[in-house]
């Protein structure tokens, strides 16, 4: 079946030529001649593959086998549900907005919700709650400090290389606040029950050397998807595709 024009779905391709620029943000230079790279080039790449899936995925695996081994077998459970809540709420806005495009919010020119500022939210939020737990104050509040700073860093990065535009890293983090809020909730519940700092330091660790700066990502599968629920399902309003259309073809 050949894609509707006036799905914003099917003007994926288009709108990706024109978003992403043909060298990486600070490069300098032409061609094959001398390249010199800012900081920031380097910098933001790095710190975004902290919330990389290729990272966080095995990661999460390993603090969930941690928390098996441990027998916290109520927090694990709380853990996976912030983790399926914060993943299923990212696959549901990437799906709405590479269907429908930036008419679900107007004025913010979303199409597709950061997943790296979700992922990040919610690991490392949920990881600075029970490696906090048990501990003064003063290194409880460190940790979340850390942890939200490195989720401003990592939604920045993701700014600065040309992955998503500001509005679209805000409703990622949106997102895995809210679930992370979930966990907050289920955490203070359960007691608020700690994990040993030196595992989780050595897991990721071994996490990083091996997987740092690897990439996975799922986005061509949802667009995919996301094209078929445009065409298929009519889940856009037809005045919202007509403009749509117009707008892109313009």
């Amino acid at each position: 079946m050949r894609p509707d024009p006036g799905s914003f779905a099917a003007q994926q391709g288009f709108r990706g030529a024109l978003r992403r620029p043909a060298a990486a943000p600070g490069v300098r230079g032409h061609g094959t001649g001398d390249l010199r790279a800012e900081p920031g080039a380097v910098i933001s790449p790095a710190i975004a593959s902290l919330a990389d899936s290729a990272l966080l995925l095995p990661a999460s695996a390993l603090l969930a086998g941690l928390l098996l081994w441990l027998r916290k077998g109520p927090l694990l459970l709380a853990w996976l549900l912030a983790l399926a809540l914060a993943g299923g709420a990212t696959l549901l806005f990437k799906l709405a907005f590479h269907a429908c495009g930036p008419s679900l919010v107007p004025a913010a020119n979303v199409v597709s919700p950061s997943g790296h500022a979700s992922f990040a939210a919610i690991f490392y939020g949920a990881l600075a709650l029970m490696l906090g737990a048990g501990r003064p104050p003063w290194i409880r509040a460190g940790l979340l400090a850390i942890a939200s700073l490195l989720v401003v860093a990592v939604a920045i990065s993701r700014v600065r290389t040309g992955a998503h535009s500001p509005a679209e890293v805000a409703i990622g983090a949106v997102v895995g606040v809210a679930a992370w809020g979930v966990f907050w909730l289920l955490h203070r519940r359960l007691g608020r029950p700690g994990i040993p700092a030196a595992p989780v330091a050595a897991g990721f660790g071994l996490a990083v050397l091996l997987l740092g700066g690897s990439h996975f990502s799922l986005e061509h599968s949802i667009g995919a998807t996301a094209r078929q629920m445009a065409t298929r399902l009519d889940v856009c309003a037809p005045p919202a595709r007509a403009a749509l259309a117009a707008r892109a073809w313009r």
